[in-house]
Parts: structure tokens; sequence; C-alpha cells
């Protein structure tokens, strides 16, 4: 009896080590310039991703995502959450509202459906603690801590 607990427990061990936190983003705040967006609101998506290999196929820019959102949401299913966020310019969100979840992503995406070509591209928000997601006029900064 002892031999097969101890053997369930060596099975169990290695899905518990996969389970570790794997991201390290805690805190996100998004600011909107008065003029952000070319003056309108901006849709931005947070994408939370658990599995390395469905991290890979989400490398896209804003555009791309947003056009492809539906059914890549709905073909990843419980591999990624989305936090969604409609942004009016001159918004300040202090803090956004991360996924239970969060600490065991694979990887963080921030896309912005962004005007201006300079605020299209994939952000990986993974290695960072606390971010701030500014929107500009044409485009966006990311200020990050370890």
């Amino acid at each position: 009896m002892k031999k097969l607990i101890l053997s369930t427990l060596l099975l169990l061990a290695p899905i518990t080590h996969a389970a570790e936190p794997t991201s390290a983003l805690r805190s996100v705040r998004v600011t909107a310039d008065v003029a952000a967006n070319n003056s309108t609101a901006t849709a931005l998506d947070l994408v939370f991703v658990y599995d390395k290999v469905a991290a890979t196929a989400l490398r896209k820019n804003g555009p791309e995502w947003f056009a492809q959102k539906a059914a890549l949401v709905g073909s990843l299913g419980t591999q990624i959450d989305v936090v969604s966020l409609q942004v009016p310019p001159g918004t300040v969100i202090e803090q956004v509202a991360l996924p239970a979840r969060a600490r065991r992503a694979a990887a963080v995406l921030c896309f912005v459906n962004f005007i201006d070509p300079a605020g299209q591209a994939v952000a990986d928000l993974t290695r960072f603690r606390r971010v701030e997601i500014r929107l500009l006029e044409s485009g966006v900064t990311y200020t990050g801590l370890k």
C-alpha cells in the first residue's frame, strides 16, 4: 500500500511542477491621451496564453488579431483568456482586472486596434511584473517593471 501511495505521489509531482507560474505580470495600467488613436476609442486586448504552441500561433499584429479574434478564441478555447477593453481618449484605467489564472500563462500578449501602423505591433508583456500601456495620438508605449 505504501508503494502505491509513493508511486501515485511521484506521478503527480510533474503535474504540480507544470502548474507553476510562468508569467510575471501582476498589474496593468492603461492611459489614453486626449488625442489617442486620432481622437477615437481604442480596442485593446490582453491575451493570456496557457499553451506555448498556441502562443506562437498568435504572433500577429493588432488588425490581424481583431479580424481573426472570434475564430481564434473559438478554436483555442481554454488555452487562452482574453481581457478586452474599449478605451476612449482621455481615459485612465488604474488597474485592469486580470484573469484568475493569469500567473500560469505561458505568454501575455497585448493587441491594440490602432489606426496608425505605428501602434499595431503585438507586445509581449510576459516578463514584466507591472506594465503601463499608454495610448498616444499615433502610437503606443509600454513601460514595464520587472
